[in-house]
């Protein structure tokens, strides 16, 4: 099977019905118009690195997808269009048509169209670019955090990480439980929406890939300024807590990453208007601490405790 046969069965009809397409899949480069600020992001999703050889095709169309809709997310940005350049060993037809499966299923909420990409032969490997829209008035950035502002997170924390350890070791989990936790880690849900909605009132944002600690020192290296995080506020699931407890509990839920929810930072002045607009969105956020302006990051148990970090966040070169 040729490259372009490959195309033209399983991706073609990812194109989508967009106004905006002048020339999608098919030629040399795509053509898109508008007179709009975009927001631009790319992510490589590679076997064994980013997922388990074991994962299903569904859950990588998904998943890869979704890395990239999280980065939308943190910017407030409205998500359009995408290209993809997949590497695989061969033309698994099967496996093709799950992963695309998986791909529109999520592309599909959000209207996004495949524009363009590249397929060749070698070892896994997908890279997702996706182009949005963003609002140059409320456009979310990691550098504008202020001294005073409130620390917020969406959903819950440490479940994805929790659920890579679920394919690991025996954890005291039931069926249904353990499912949960591997839906967070491979079909996660990205905030576009809760961005979107929430950006009018935010100062800074990140989204939490990489684990809250190492995403939210992003924001406090790019902003210049420090932050206090009370970790026993950090938002944890029922079965978290139940199988991790001691010491060091919030070690996962600071460093284990593949969260893909919201970091926030939110003015004072705005921040009761901000809960109110997340109430009536059904948004689900949680205060866990505040900015400050002198350079230090301290993560407190109690006023006068200091939480101890026994370990440390993603890195791909560490």
């Amino acid at each position: 099977m040729s490259e372009f046969s490959i195309i033209k069965q399983y991706f073609e009809n990812l194109s989508g019905e967009r106004d905006d397409i002048t020339l999608g899949i098919g030629d040399d480069a795509a053509l898109v118009k508008t007179d709009k600020l975009l927001a631009i992001s790319v992510d490589t999703f590679i076997e064994n690195v980013h997922f388990p050889d074991s994962t299903c095709a569904y859950d990588i169309g998904w998943k890869s997808l979704a890395v990239n809709l999280s980065d939308m997310a943190a910017m407030g940005a409205e998500p359009c269009w995408m290209t993809l350049a997949i590497t695989m060993p061969k033309a698994d037809h099967e496996w093709l048509a799950e992963y695309c499966r998986g791909l529109s299923a999520l592309a599909r909420q959000f209207k996004l169209a495949l524009i363009g990409g590249d397929t060749s032969r070698g070892p896994l490997s997908i890279t997702i670019q996706i182009t949005g829209i963003a609002d140059e008035e409320n456009t979310l950035c990691r550098h504008k955090a202020k001294a005073g502002d409130a620390i917020y997170v969406t959903g819950y924390i440490g479940d994805a990480a929790l659920g890579l350890i679920s394919l690991q070791a025996d954890l005291n989990l039931s069926s249904t439980e353990r499912y949960r936790l591997q839906q967070k880690l491979n079909r996660p849900q990205p905030r576009v929406k809760e961005g979107f909605v929430l950006r009018r009132f935010v100062n800074a944002a990140i989204d939490i890939s990489d684990g809250l600690y190492a995403d939210l020192g992003h924001i406090l290296s790019a902003s210049e300024k420090g932050a206090v995080v009370w970790v026993k506020d950090i938002p944890v699931s029922a079965e978290y807590r139940w199988n991790k407890q001691g010491d060091n509990a919030y070690d996962l839920a600071l460093t284990g990453g593949d969260d893909y929810e919201l970091c926030l930072t939110v003015a004072a002045d705005k921040e009761a208007e901000f809960l109110h607009v997340a109430r009536e969105n059904n948004i689900d956020v949680t205060k866990i601490g505040e900015i400050t302006e002198n350079r230090e990051y301290q993560l407190l148990v109690t006023d006068d405790k200091e939480y101890v970090l026994d370990a440390r966040s993603f890195n791909h070169f560490s």
